[in-house]
């Protein structure tokens, strides 16, 4: 009888005992052991799970289509986009601008503003910021219905439009009355300037007389002033003439008057004042600079061109902006609907009553799917699902989108993953070429939310109490 000698082989990893029969049960179970980091591609061991997985992104050659986070390999880039997208979601950094906390998904966010969990802002506060975002779209959509709009306060711009603190018609003017009235005439006198005459010829006796008293008027003058910085009351024009100078006139009265007349100089020294207070000493001082303001500016184009649409709750009952006269039609002595709407009401309570509750949302229709949902959480919700068969949050538009669905609470970015910003690189040969060529693997994206602040936004603020209408609670 023969004796049959079976070979073993023992598992590579020094803390595992076991014997196997062949090597290839060996690597078949260093590779579905959970305890054991083996590359089946490569025949490599590892001790811990982020070495096998940088081990993958350093192989692209055998690795080509395996997750850079947990490692797992693919046999398409769709199914590993959609692996990323479903199982390693990117957590966002969402903080409310009301109560300062923080949230890690979008639909969260949502449902903190909707539901009215912010001790800032209430509930109804939000679903006023997405009507006024549809009623907006709505009038900028449709030209005639924005035209109508401006039509339902086209009254009201009239009778408050701006005009002149003076001007208009004086009634009673002399020109009125009946009586004559005289109105003196003078004739008019010409006037005399004396100016110096540039010509290559030699100038008339009277003219040289002129001129000579002018040279020497100013050689003296410029004779007797000072530079000096010093101290000195009447620094301003120092020295005065010891004699009168000849007149071309008449002797020296022309000349005393003249020297009476003059003016003191503002180029010398002017004991600390400045040039412009020495030039012009009657001028008021220049305003401080003031900054810009933006609510200031939009007073001024208010005044100038209406209403802003996009920055005033001109429809909201519970808005400080609300003014139901700006609506009302002194024909048919009734409001109109600030809404696609042609209800009309008697009084400004019944009109607030109907906003509050004939044009609040009641419920939400995705635009790519066609699904209604009950609430803006579950529209967020479902858009921000990766996972579903819905391509809403890849669309071009989507960001115009969420600014209507949040209210303009959120905006959205496509950013790189962090995990994927500092790629390392490898060098891989060429098949086609055979030359060593760099390797960068691919980078994967997400959808970055982000608060941002609504247009129509007035801060912190209390409801205050509206004619026959209280405040509502959220509904949709």
């Amino acid at each position: 009888m023969t004796a049959t000698t079976t070979s073993s082989h023992s598992c590579t990893y020094k803390t595992c005992d076991l014997q196997f029969e062949s090597e290839k049960a060996m690597k078949r179970h260093k590779k579905y052991d959970d305890d054991h980091e083996y590359c089946d591609k490569c025949d490599e061991d590892f001790e811990t799970y982020d070495e096998l997985a940088h081990h993958k992104i350093l192989r692209p050659d055998f690795h080509h289509k395996a997750c850079r986070v947990c490692g797992q390999e693919f046999k398409s880039e769709s199914g590993l986009k959609r692996h990323i997208e479903l199982s390693h979601r990117v957590d966002q950094k969402l903080t409310c601008i009301g109560c300062k906390r923080s949230f890690y998904r979008a639909c969260l966010f949502i449902e903190h503003l909707e539901f009215g969990y912010c001790d800032v802002i209430a509930a109804s506060q939000f679903q006023g910021h997405v009507v006024h975002k549809h009623l907006v779209t709505t009038l900028l959509k449709d030209g005639d219905a924005y035209k109508r709009f401006q039509a339902k306060q086209a009254m009201f711009e009239a009778a408050h439009g701006d005009f002149e603190e003076e001007g208009g018609i004086c009634l009673d003017g002399p020109m009125d009355r009946d009586e004559e009235v005289e109105v003196p005439f003078a004739a008019l006198q010409p006037e005399i300037h004396v100016t110096p005459i540039h010509t290559p010829y030699p100038p008339l006796p009277s003219q040289a007389r002129v001129s000579g008293y002018i040279v020497d008027e100013v050689a003296s003058t410029i004779g007797t002033m000072s530079i000096d910085d010093e101290d000195n009351d009447n620094s301003t024009v120092e020295g005065a003439h010891s004699s009168a100078t000849p007149s071309a006139y008449g002797g020296s009265a022309y000349a005393a008057s003249t020297s009476a007349a003059r003016k003191e100089k503002v180029w010398v020294n002017r004991n600390g004042k400045s040039a412009s207070s020495a030039l012009f000493p009657n001028a008021k001082p220049t305003p401080a600079y003031e900054e810009f303001s933006v609510a200031a500016h939009d007073a001024q184009m208010e005044r100038e061109h209406g209403i802003n649409i996009m920055k005033t709750r001109f429809w909201d009952p519970m808005s400080a902006d609300w003014n139901p006269e700006r609506f009302y039609d002194s024909v048919i002595d009734k409001y109109n609907c600030p809404f696609v709407c042609e209800i009309t009401f008697a009084t400004p309570a019944d009109l607030n009553h109907h906003i509050n509750s004939d044009h609040r949302l009641t419920r939400m229709k995705c635009p790519y799917c066609l699904k209604y949902f009950k609430s803006a959480t579950a529209l967020m919700a479902h858009c921000e699902s990766r996972g579903s068969k819905c391509q809403i949050n890849k669309a071009d538009n989507f960001n115009i989108f969420l600014d209507r669905l949040s209210g303009g609470f959120l905006g959205v970015n496509e950013e790189v993953r962090p995990d994927h910003l500092n790629n390392p690189t490898a060098m891989v040969r060429n098949p086609d070429t055979g030359r060593m060529e760099v390797y960068k693997p691919p980078v994967a994206s997400y959808l970055q939310y982000i608060v941002t602040t609504p247009p129509d936004w007035k801060g912190p603020s209390k409801a205050g109490v509206q004619m026959g209408f209280g405040a509502q609670q959220s509904q949709w």
